[in-house]
């Protein structure tokens, strides 16, 4: 009885030994995929930014990249231009999901104040990016939303405090139109900071 017990206990122990190597492989494997997947789909990276632009990027997006590219490229930065391009490039990668393939697939990070992004990513995950259907293949039945135009309502300028450090800042109030209305957000106001030569998003509502 006794050695029936001590061979069961090391079968077990063996099976779930071999179901965590199997399953750490697996998502070895998976993260490998997956990375190497997003690092082929680049196709233009400013590099002094840390801007990146993927082929499954929408037109209008493609097309603001490279006036965002223009505008960084001058001898003399026009910081409003600057801040209404990200604004654009962020209100169209964050709130087009029809290329998005998961709900971890968010839009716009990029243009995030660093320290902000997980709690960003997990207030999207749970609101805007909430529903989407895992989409590995490029077939999808369900309906989501695209950008297809974004104004820029307003821009003003003022200062923006985190922690004790003061940076100047932008407020804009934006608006957008989408391919086909399906009852998403249409309108918010983000204000973005200047750290250095880099702007970024620290809020959006």
């Amino acid at each position: 009885m006794k050695k029936i017990t001590k061979d069961l206990i090391i079968t077990l122990l063996f099976i779930v030994l071999g179901v965590v190597l199997f399953s750490y492989i697996g998502l070895t494997i998976y993260k490998d995929f997956f990375k190497k997947t997003n690092e082929n789909n680049v196709i233009k990276n400013l590099d002094l930014y840390g801007y990146i632009l993927k082929e499954s990027d929408i037109d209008i997006y493609k097309e603001e990249f490279d006036n965002l590219s223009k505008i960084l490229n001058q001898k003399d930065l026009d910081y409003d231009e600057y801040a209404k391009s990200i604004s654009k490039l962020f209100i169209i990668d964050f709130y087009t999901l029809s290329n998005k393939i998961s709900n971890t697939d968010i839009g716009g990070l990029e243009f995030i104040y660093p320290e902000y992004v997980d709690n960003f990513k997990l207030k999207a995950k749970d609101t805007m990016y909430k529903y989407i259907e895992v989409n590995y293949n490029g077939e999808r039945d369900q309906v989501l939303p695209e950008v297809s135009e974004v104004i820029i309502d307003s821009l003003n300028k003022s200062t923006y405090k985190i922690k004790e450090e003061e940076f100047e800042s932008f407020e804009l109030n934006i608006s957008w139109n989408y391919k086909e209305d399906l009852g998403y957000q249409k309108k918010c106001k983000l204000t973005i900071i200047k750290n250095g030569n880099k702007l970024y998003i620290v809020e959006s509502e």
